[in-house]
């Protein structure tokens, strides 16, 4: 892990000895010298105290045992969506892809949605520009990358334009580093036939307005946001890009108030708010 910290630090999801968490402070803590982040943890029990050091509040936590402070060397600060594809499927340095004989079922909520080939990458989707399924679950992803480095690493032209487009159809993304939905809004505006999106357990911050039009999200069908902190208010804001969505799964994000769509999640046919992921 590089010792480097992100101009953006403040506010950046970490990854530290297995355990989640945010970066809420960098600087000093006197009498030590050197640099700290303040990190609250998602597993409170991780922590040692409220982001207080001899009587200082440096920042705020829910819990009262959910902070501590962490060398900057010690936190994995993630890599970008394409750097986490190419290791997931072996595909670095121009090597293919090796299959993983294994299937699996995109399960996103109560039930399961649809079978799709993210642990089984067929023959023919071993080159980046033939995946149509990508799973980096778990893979510290944090960045979109480089502006439109994803639409021109995974194309697929059409032939009767000039026009190149990703064929990305399903993406799982679920318990990664992302903490902001504008990264999210980066990845998938190179999506253009995105239909399935898991982005679960990624405490993410989500925009105070609605966010500007783009090509992200025409085509999606099935989003889930289990266990990432969203609102109700925040989610009918950033439905006005989901026009064609089907299937909404918001389990674990202590929904208690609703407040009637308008003009928004019109073609919603199955939403999940339930407390509780199954295992």
């Amino acid at each position: 892990m590089s010792s480097s910290i992100p101009p953006d630090a403040v506010g950046r999801r970490i990854l530290c000895n297995g355990e989640y968490g945010t970066v809420l402070y960098v600087g000093n803590v006197p009498p030590t010298t050197g640099i700290w982040l303040g990190v609250e943890w998602d597993n409170h029990q991780r922590g040692k105290h409220n982001g207080t050091h001899e009587g200082i509040q440096y920042f705020e936590c829910r819990h009262p045992t959910g902070g501590s402070f962490i060398r900057p060397n010690r936190a994995n600060f993630g890599i970008d969506f394409l750097s986490a594809v190419r290791e997931r499927y072996g595909l670095n340095d121009g090597e293919q892809g090796t299959e993983n004989e294994t299937e699996s079922l995109l399960v996103i909520g109560r039930k399961t949605v649809e079978r799709v080939g993210f642990d089984s990458i067929k023959e023919k989707q071993k080159q980046l520009n033939k995946l149509n399924d990508v799973s980096v679950d778990e893979c510290t992803v944090s960045l979109a990358g480089p502006e439109e480095e994803i639409r021109k690493t995974c194309p697929n032209s059409d032939i009767f334009s000039q026009y190149t487009y990703s064929d990305i159809r399903r993406i799982n993304l679920s318990k990664n580093l992302l903490s902001s939905w504008m990264e999210v809004i980066a990845i998938a505006c190179q999506a253009e036939n995105l239909e399935i999106a898991n982005l679960s357990q990624n405490k993410m911050k989500f925009p105070a307005t609605s966010p500007p039009a783009s090509g992200a999200f025409c085509k999606l069908r099935v989003l889930a946001l289990n266990q990432t902190g969203v609102t109700w208010a925040e989610v009918l804001l950033c439905a006005t890009g989901w026009l064609a969505l089907e299937e909404l799964y918001l389990a674990s994000n202590e929904i208690s108030v609703l407040q009637r769509p308008t003009d928004v999640l019109q073609s919603l046919k199955w939403l999940d708010l339930s407390e509780k992921i199954p295992g």
